[in-house]
């Protein structure tokens, strides 16, 4: 019976805790949903703009650490490997069209973005046009937001 008690005053005791630390941490990072909405609007103009230029140092700037890419066809890349077909100009956006889009914030910290990209352009010479739906994490790491994930699915026809 006593170790029952000591078990439920702990997880009460441990919750209210992180409970508190979550409010503080949401009241720290101190930015309305329009200023977070603003800073990822800029970050996802940079990212295109970067893209059709071919700027591996945008991407060696803005990725995360453990960034993670899956391509129109399935294809599982880090940020290393991204960062590289870059530089090597083994990838090559002719046209990047977004529509249909809509953002979701979490914490202040995360924003997950989902949106209707029309891609023109090729890797390794091998075309990959098409019609995409794309989600993209976003994340706030020592005060900058970096692109943590990728995610493209090809929408048929």
């Amino acid at each position: 019976m006593k170790t029952k008690v000591a078990l439920l005053l702990f997880v009460l005791v441990a919750g209210t805790v992180l409970l508190k630390s979550q409010a503080t941490h949401r009241r720290a990072t101190g930015a309305s949903s329009q200023e977070i909405g603003k800073a990822i609007e800029q970050s996802e103009a940079q990212l295109r703009i970067a893209s059709l230029k071919g700027d591996a140092a945008w991407f060696e700037q803005h990725l995360a650490e453990g960034y993670t890419e899956i391509d129109g066809q399935g294809k599982i890349s880090g940020r290393a490997e991204v960062i590289q077909a870059l530089r090597n100009s083994d990838v090559a956006y002719d046209t990047i069209n977004l529509s249909e889009g809509s953002a979701r914030i979490f914490n202040g910290d995360t924003v997950l973005i989902i949106q209707k990209e029309e891609l023109a352009g090729g890797v390794h010479g091998k075309n990959f046009s098409g019609v995409f739906r794309c989600s993209r994490l976003w994340i706030k790491q020592n005060g900058e937001w970096q692109l943590a994930a990728t995610q493209l699915s090809l929408i048929p026809g």
